[in-house]
């Protein structure tokens, strides 16, 4: 069998959309360099994957970014003093595993995901570099923090090209010219608010003069990141690695997408992470629960009672908003969201308006009325539609609110007639049970959408929905549905 011999010259072939480079990991939604928050990159659509390395004190590479154990484990203790095994139990111990680096290269190569290795220390980044071989991992950058280091990589043969980071007040390209660095990586994020505006022409110029590629610091500023895409980089670093991998799938053939109670695989759900990472991951809907507590606040839940979703008991209509704003909302989904609230609908608002994003605004128990004004004061009618059990509540919409959009089912009716004619709902919405062609074709004559609602993962059911070619799909997978579309489209 012939030994692997990695391309060190793959980046020169890559065109269009900049690469999307999980910064540690996924770890705006998972504990950094955790195997968690590799594999939510992953699901985020990460091309590549910023791993540290450092050795434990047996000689062991692991992915861990400082140099102690205070902020991940509160030890007072160098990594370099403890051996693999304390490492796994204290981190363990702390919520916050930290994982040997041959487990994060054999899920690499599992994923066919690339790996930009931030060599904290040489024989670690060595170690790593034989790792990243043996899983036959092509897609590597290992980047040096000093441009001695990265003329010593360069000059034992490094396997895998070289990337030089540069900090503020530094010229990169001088560095470069000093070190031989194939991939300039200018860390700048703490330049003001708007560090792209440092990557001018003359800096381009530069960089192309030399034959040089640039990685871009990690950003998650939504303007920086809209305009940092634009620009001939190689890749972006990103705690929300979704903000960049969403614009590979420009162009792409698909429904308008309802992110389920938000993104609610990678986040919990009915939280803001959970619709930021559904905008930012450039869906068109959030779906949310409205409830209102004892003293008419209107907040974002799905159950009657508190006790699934939060630390709090009973039902959720019997607490006041005080008593609601102090319950945390995301330790039951991971430890990395303890602390996560129960938004308020006025919060969620601010987000839509943020991301100009739409929702789904589903009334479980508040007054239709005021959760419908609340929602047009700050979105315009046709950025939303709404849906209750509460017959009864649409009708009042649609009495109140002629230009809302509203949802039906045709399994709450006799017949699919009778779900078209009870309060002329714009959207119908199937189920997997439901779904047929025939009753597309009869909705789309009465000219209103088809919405087709399916919460698992098989991916046959979601080929016959594909099939049926809704207008709307509302899912608990619009990461996995956008890669399957993606897929079948360059097929």
């Amino acid at each position: 069998m012939t030994s692997f011999q990695p391309d060190r010259t793959w980046f020169k072939a890559h065109s269009g959309t900049p690469l999307s480079i999980a910064h540690r990991g996924a770890s705006a939604y998972a504990w950094d360099n955790t195997l968690d928050a590799f594999q939510r990159a992953h699901e985020l659509g990460a091309d590549m994957w910023e791993v540290d390395v450092r050795l434990t004190a047996d000689g062991i590479p692991v992915a861990f970014h400082d140099a102690d154990l205070k902020k991940t484990c509160g030890v007072d203790l160098a990594l370099s003093d403890v051996t693999a095994a304390r490492l796994i139990e204290l981190t363990e111990a702390a919520g916050r595993p930290a994982p040997m680096f041959a487990e994060v290269a054999a899920l690499a190569a599992k994923f066919g995901t690339g790996i930009y290795l931030d060599a904290k220390e040489a024989d670690a980044a060595s170690m790593a570099i034989a790792e990243l071989i043996a899983n036959r991992i092509e897609r590597v950058i290992v980047g040096a923090n000093t441009p001695a280091y990265c003329a010593e990589l360069l000059e034992k043969g490094c396997a895998y090209p070289v990337s030089i980071l540069v900090g503020l007040d530094m010229d990169p390209f001088l560095i470069a010219d000093q070190c031989g660095a194939e991939i300039v990586h200018p860390c700048w994020e703490r330049a003001g608010d708007r560090p792209d505006q440092l990557l001018d022409d003359a800096f381009f110029a530069n960089a192309e003069r030399r034959g040089l590629p640039v990685v871009i610091w990690h950003e998650e500023r939504k303007g920086v990141v809209e305009a940092l895409v634009k620009m001939p980089v190689l890749g972006i670093c990103s705690d929300q690695p979704e903000m960049i991998a969403r614009y590979k799938f420009d162009g792409l053939k698909r429904p308008e997408i309802v992110c389920h109670r938000g993104a609610c695989k990678i986040a919990p759900e009915n939280t803001r992470s959970a619709a930021q990472a559904a905008w930012g991951g450039g869906f068109d809907y959030v779906e949310i629960d409205v409830r209102e507590t004892a003293d008419g606040q209107v907040v974002v839940h799905h159950d009657v009672t508190l006790d699934r979703t939060t630390t709090g008991e009973g039902p959720l209509a019997d607490k006041s908003s005080n008593e609601i704003a102090e319950l945390d909302a995301g330790s039951w989904f991971s430890s990395f969201f303890q602390g996560e609230k129960v938004p308020e609908l006025s919060e969620i608002l601010d987000q839509a308006q943020f991301w100009q994003g739409k929702l789904y605004v589903e009334i479980k128990q508040a007054n239709p009325i005021s959760v419908v004004e609340a929602v047009f004061h700050r979105l315009s009618p046709e950025d939303v539609f709404f849906w209750s059990f509460n017959q009864k509540s649409l009708l009042e919409i649609r009495e109140n609110f002629p230009e809302a959009r509203l949802m039906a089912r045709p399994e709450d009716y006799e017949n699919l007639e009778d779900c078209l004619n009870a309060f002329g709902a714009d959207i119908i919405e199937f189920n997997v049970r439901n779904a047929n062609a025939a009753d597309f074709e009869a909705v789309r004559n009465a000219g209103r959408k088809t919405m087709a609602a399916y919460m698992g993962s098989d991916p046959e059911i979601f080929d016959k929905l594909f099939q049926l070619q809704p207008d709307i799909l509302n899912i608990n997978e619009p990461f996995l549905v956008q890669r399957m579309l993606s897929q079948k489209e360059h097929c």
